[in-house]
């Protein structure tokens, strides 16, 4: 056997750097430190007695012979999951493990979890929840739930929903203020998260041809949808909410969407999951129960996708 194969720990160390181009970013996945990730990838440069990773300035890259190597190595890792899963294929019941965005677990995801349980009493769903997309092929998360539509991922990835955002406040402030046309807006308290993107009161206020007069508003800003829900729930103000977010609340009362402006298409999540995993069997459970449950749930006009 060839001696330079005897640690795939290092190899392991070179793929996770080489796709993430980050010993940091690597580290996290790997769960050591990013010295231990640098020394693994100078004992492997030892090894093999070439450079595998030239510095750019902050940025990393990986020379000709380490394009070489992690194009073999993620071939090799591929090979030996498909291997390991036709040999290691579990059954329907186990634990599943599910990651999403904090709001959307909190607010859609984990309050629905009963009615899953209910049909398969089997799988135990562990829902974590997470700012950030973690790759799932070699990795023990079974499903992601992420926003956006475009990943850069070998893992099969779906468009699952498309989200309207609109306006919400209590039905106390809405009668409080009488919300007779969007132009009242500007007279309450506006709750908006700090990097919006697209969906800001800016964009909101553009769509409803009313004219922002920023100096003149008064604002609350907060890093989450869920912060800006619980802010409008104490009564502060109004925000901007994703429909799956907030659609509970608006039917039960809770919460009230004053105005019919939104802006559409709005927030697009996607499912992805690895068609290798050998949790499969688990993973398509839940993924016909999961659109299901949105197809019941949504109004016509949040359900825009959903095959």
């Amino acid at each position: 056997m060839d001696k330079r194969l005897r640690s795939l720990a290092l190899l392991r160390c070179f793929e996770a750097s080489a796709r993430l181009q980050s010993y940091s970013a690597a580290a996290v996945e790997l769960a050591i430190t990013q010295a231990a990730v640098s020394q693994q990838i100078r004992n492997l440069e030892e090894q093999l007695a070439v450079q595998l990773f030239a510095r750019e300035g902050r940025k990393m890259r990986l020379t000709k012979a380490g394009g070489t190597l992690f194009t073999a190595v993620c071939e090799a890792f591929t090979t030996l999951s498909t291997a390991f899963n036709s040999i290691q294929t579990e059954s329907l019941g186990g634990v599943l493990t599910v990651t999403a965005s904090p709001s959307f677990c909190s607010r859609w995801l984990v309050p629905r979890l009963w009615k899953f349980s209910a049909l398969h009493p089997d799988i135990v769903v562990r829902a974590l929840a997470s700012p950030q997309y973690e790759e799932l092929r070699h990795s023990d998360i079974d499903v992601a739930i992420r926003q956006g539509d475009n990943f850069v991922t070998k893992v099969h990835q779906e468009l699952l929903l498309v989200d309207p955002v609109f306006p919400v406040c209590s039905p106390q402030i809405a009668k409080q203020v009488q919300l007779s046309s969007p132009h009242c807006i500007c007279d309450m308290q506006l709750v908006e998260a700090i990097n919006p993107g697209l969906f800001s009161w800016r964009n909101w206020f553009e769509k409803a041809q009313v004219t922002m007069q920023p100096g003149k508003l008064s604002w609350i800003e907060v890093t989450t949808w869920e912060m800006g829900i619980n802010a409008v729930l104490s009564g502060h103000g109004i925000c901007l909410s994703a429909a799956s977010m907030v659609q509970d609340m608006l039917d039960n009362g809770v919460l009230v969407k004053p105005f019919t402006v939104q802006l559409e298409p709005g927030l697009k999540f996607s499912l992805l999951y690895d068609e290798e995993s050998p949790r499969l069997t688990r993973i398509l459970a839940f993924r016909q129960w999961l659109k299901s449950e949105i197809n019941r749930g949504m109004t016509p006009a949040t359900k825009q996708v959903s095959k």
